[in-house]
C-alpha cells in the first residue's frame, strides 16, 4: 500500500519558511562579505554572475519572510525577485516542478518518520501564523508612516515662491516655475526636515535637520501614501543645490510607494484651463511619466499643456497602478548605458503594453543623460 503523504504548495512553503535561515543559506550560500541586518540576509545572487554582496537579499523575518530581491535586476521576474520556492528554482536552475521536487527532497518528506513529519508540519503552521501576525503589524506600520508623511507635508510651506525650493529648481535645474504661472500642488518647502542615515558597515548614525523640497505621493484614488524629500544646501557660492551629505543620499522617501506616484502637473483640460486631477480624470488620458521630479518638471517646461507624473524610481515606472482612463503613456527615459537600467526600461514598456496602453519613449537626444540635461542644454546652462 502506498503511504506517501501528499502536501500542497502552500504547506511545502510553510515548512520551508519554518527553517528560512537554513534554507536561505543552503540555496544562496554565504560568500565573502555576506551579512545579516534588519531581518535580511545579504549574499550573492545564485542565479547570475553577481560580483559583490549588497544588491541581493532574502527576508528572514517579518511579513515578507522568505521573499528575496536583487536591486541590480529587481524588475526581472525569476532572477530579480521571488519567494522561497523561486529561490530554490533560481539556485537549481530549474522550473517550479523541479523546485517542488527539490523542496520535497530537502525537507525529507518521502522518508520522514511520523514524529518528524508532525514536528515539521507544526513548524510550518507556526511560520504561517507568525507571517500573518507580521503582515498585520506591517499594515499598521504602513498606515502610521503614511499618516506621518502627510503630517510632515502639511507642515510644510504651501507657497514655494522665494524659497530655497524655487531657487534650487531655477538655479540648479533650469526650471523656472514663475514662467509657468503656477506651481505643482504636490510640492512644498520645509526649512527643517529631519534627516537620518545609518552606515551599515560602521553603524555610524548621521542625523540633521535640513531644508527640503517635499513632494506628496498619492495612489490612483488620490490618497496620500508617502512623502518624497529632496534635502537642500548651499554650495561654496551660496547657491541652493541638493545637500552635500556624507552618505551622498540627498533624496529619501518616507512610506511605501510601489505602484504610486507624484502628481506633478495636470496639464490643460479639454476646454482649456487646468486639467482635472488624475484620480478624477475621465476620457482617454495621455500621461508623461518621468522617474524623478526634476525630469517631470523639465517636461512641463517644454509641454505645459500635457499631464506629467513622477514614478520616483525606474523600477516603479512600469508598475504604476494607473486609472483605467489612461490609454497612452510616454516614458521619459534616461540615456543610460547600464544593462540593468536598460532591462528595467524594457520591462516597464512591456508592463504598460500588457495593461493595454500605447507606449512611447522620450529620451534626451541633445546631450547629457536625462531630460533635465536637455532642458539646460537648450537654455545654454551647464550641468550641475
Amino acid at each position: 500500500m502506498n503511504t506517501r503523504q501528499t502536501y500542497s504548495i502552500d504547506e511545502i512553503k510553510h515548512m520551508l519558511l519554518g527553517r528560512v535561515g537554513e534554507v536561505a543559506q543552503h540555496y544562496a550560500p554565504p560568500a565573502n562579505g555576506s551579512y545579516e541586518a534588519f531581518g535580511k540576509y545579504f549574499t550573492l545572487n545564485p542565479g547570475r554572475a553577481d560580483r559583490s554582496v549588497g544588491s541581493f537579499y532574502v527576508h528572514l523575518s517579518g511579513p515578507n519572510v522568505g521573499k528575496w530581491a536583487d536591486h541590480a535586476v529587481e524588475s526581472t521576474p525569476g532572477i530579480g525577485y521571488g519567494d522561497i520556492l523561486d529561490l530554490i528554482a533560481l539556485s537549481c536552475r530549474c522550473d517550479m516542478q523541479g523546485a517542488l521536487a527539490e523542496a520535497r527532497a530537502y525537507l525529507g518528506l518521502q522518508t520522514l518518520s511520523a514524529e518528524d513529519r508532525a514536528r515539521r508540519e507544526e513548524a510550518g503552521r507556526k511560520a504561517a501564523q507568525e507571517r500573518k501576525a507580521a503582515e498585520a503589524r506591517d499594515k499598521e506600520k504602513a498606515k502610521k508612516r503614511a499618516d506621518q508623511a502627510l503630517s510632515i507635508w502639511l507642515s510644510g510651506q504651501e507657497k514655494i515662491r522665494d524659497t530655497p525650493v524655487e531657487a534650487y529648481l531655477r538655479d540648479a535645474r533650469g526650471i523656472d516655475l514663475a514662467q509657468l504661472g503656477r506651481q505643482p500642488r504636490a510640492l512644498r518647502y520645509h526649512p527643517e526636515t529631519f534627516y537620518q542615515h545609518i552606515d551599515r558597515e560602521t553603524g555610524e548614525v548621521f542625523e540633521a535637520k535640513l531644508p527640503a523640497m517635499l513632494a506628496i505621493v498619492n495612489n490612483k484614488h488620490g490618497k496620500p501614501v508617502a512623502l518624497h524629500r529632496t534635502y537642500l544646501g548651499r554650495d561654496a557660492q551660496g547657491r541652493w543645490r541638493k545637500a552635500d551629505l556624507p552618505c551622498g543620499k540627498a533624496k529619501k522617501v518616507l512610506g511605501a510607494y510601489r505602484g504610486d506616484w507624484i502628481n506633478i502637473w495636470t496639464g490643460a483640460g479639454p476646454r482649456g484651463g487646468k486639467g482635472k486631477p488624475l484620480s478624477a480624470a475621465d476620457g482617454a488620458q495621455h500621461v508623461y511619466i518621468a522617474e524623478g521630479i526634476e525630469d517631470a518638471l523639465s517636461g512641463v517646461c517644454l509641454l505645459p499643456e500635457a499631464r506629467f507624473i513622477a514614478a520616483i524610481s525606474l523600477s516603479n515606472m512600469g508598475g504604476l497602478d494607473l486609472p483605467r482612463c489612461v490609454e497612452r503613456v510616454t516614458l521619459i527615459a534616461d540615456r543610460d548605458e547600464n544593462e540593468a537600467a536598460k532591462a528595467q526600461l524594457q520591462l516597464a514598456i512591456r508592463q504598460h503594453q500588457k495593461a493595454g496602453r500605447v507606449v512611447r519613449i522620450w529620451q534626451n537626444t541633445i546631450g547629457g543623460k536625462d531630460l533635465n540635461d536637455a532642458l539646460r542644454a537648450v537654455r545654454g546652462e551647464g550641468a550641475v
